[in-house]
């Protein structure tokens, strides 16, 4: 009955230049934009989930940790961490931790708004 999640949303104080980070960084394209100003966006990255922009109506960004009560992140599978990574830091991303073991490497950051951003790779995925 129940197949997965549609969809991530954020509420950015900013939606157009956070929609326009997801979609120069990661290669999320638009499959939805409401038209409106200011816009809500559905991105869809290359493995097709899909991420929801939208404008934030107020309230204060806050910097959360990662273990803090809530949703605390938003994780990238990628095939190659050290490729990404490099990628990444180039494109001036600065990793507050990384973590690597024989079953995992993971690096922690924050897009422009504060969100936290995870970057995942495993030898094999979860079953």
């Amino acid at each position: 009955m129940f197949n997965g999640i549609e969809h991530t949303a954020i509420a950015a104080r900013d939606s157009q230049a956070l929609a326009d980070w997801y979609i120069n960084l990661f290669g999320f394209r638009i499959v939805y934009s409401s038209g409106t100003n200011p816009p809500v966006y559905m991105l869809k990255a290359p493995d097709g989930t899909m991420l929801e922009i939208l404008p934030a109506e107020g309230g204060q960004m806050s910097e959360y940790t990662t273990k803090q009560a809530g949703i605390r992140h938003l994780a990238f599978t990628v095939t190659d961490f050290a490729a990404a990574h490099h990628y990444l830091e180039k494109r001036g991303i600065v990793f507050f931790e990384i973590r690597e073991a024989a079953t995992m490497k993971l690096g922690f950051f924050r897009d422009p708004e504060g969100n936290i951003l995870h970057l995942m790779w495993r030898p094999q995925v979860l079953d």
